[in-house]
């Protein structure tokens, strides 16, 4: 009888530990970054009054290599999509050309982390300069005004 009690404790500790600490994937990418661009004095945003076109838009890292971006109609806004950044973690700077005479440049800093056989993405810093912006904490979109 106590072997057969040995046997069964001896099967439900191994039944309980994860031999192999296989985690399974977890795995979350960067964040996608979200411009809204709005007129300083109207607040008015600057695709929906026709300052910027889609067609004149370019983006650029320090490399000057073209980054893939989406205009979406959110809100009755558009909204400028980023979502191929953010995977490298060194520190980056974008150039969004909205027009010939507007840029607006911006600097990112990405880290990993792990916790829990999870690997997340953080931004360790993020700065647009030349203009003022802030972040809404539910959406993430970022208002920059120009």
């Amino acid at each position: 009888m106590n072997r057969y009690l040995f046997f069964f404790v001896i099967a439900i500790i191994l039944s309980s530990c994860d031999l192999n600490n296989d985690c399974g994937d977890c795995f979350t990418p960067p964040r996608q970054f979200n411009f809204d661009f709005i007129d300083k004095d109207t607040s008015e945003n600057l695709f929906v009054n026709e300052t910027f076109s889609e067609d004149d838009i370019i983006i650029k890292d320090e490399s000057n290599n073209e980054i893939e971006f989406q205009l979406i109609n959110y809100n009755d806004s558009y909204i400028l999509s980023l979502n191929e950044i953010g995977w490298e973690l060194d520190p980056k700077t974008y150039t969004i050309e909205l027009s010939p005479e507007v840029s607006v440049v911006f600097d990112l800093d990405m880290d990993s982390n792990s916790d829990n056989c999870c690997t997340y993405f953080l931004v360790k810093e993020f700065d647009i300069q030349d203009f003022e912006y802030t972040e809404s904490p539910s959406t993430g979109i970022i208002q920059v005004k120009i």
